[in-house]
């Protein structure tokens, strides 16, 4: 493995020009004959995932993607949150209901097979 690009910034201008961008490296693997896997780390909010990604068309180059499972709360909000819950909990004081599973199938609803989903969690 390489340190790779994390492409941690999400710049809706761009959503197309990631697709392409995928495309291309893939062909470009398969022309020069490299078997290297093509994985992308992907966030967990669906407006993030609305406003940066093309899900199905990202998914079709990818061998899998990592989606985001954790930071679903933090520092940047007024109440705690539990940093990675894989549900959603109907107590929880914050607006936005952010869990692990709402993320897994927003991703599939958008298009992702469920066989190229990886989930991150924290260390």
């Amino acid at each position: 493995g390489s340190a790779g690009n994390d492409g941690n910034v999400i710049r809706p201008e761009d959503k197309q020009n990631f697709t392409l961008f995928l495309a291309e490296l893939r062909r470009q693997m398969k022309a020069h004959d490299r078997h290297d896997q093509l994985t992308a780390f992907l966030p967990a909010a669906a407006a993030k995932i609305d406003a940066g990604f093309e899900v199905r068309k990202v998914f079709d180059q990818l061998d899998f993607a990592t989606v985001q499972g954790y930071d679903l709360h933090g520092p940047w909000e007024n109440r705690t949150g539990h940093q990675a819950n894989l549900f959603t909990d109907r107590r929880d004081p914050n607006e936005v209901k952010f869990s692990v599973d709402q993320t897994v199938r927003d991703y599939i609803a958008r298009g992702a097979p469920k066989n190229k989903i990886v989930i991150g969690v924290p260390a």
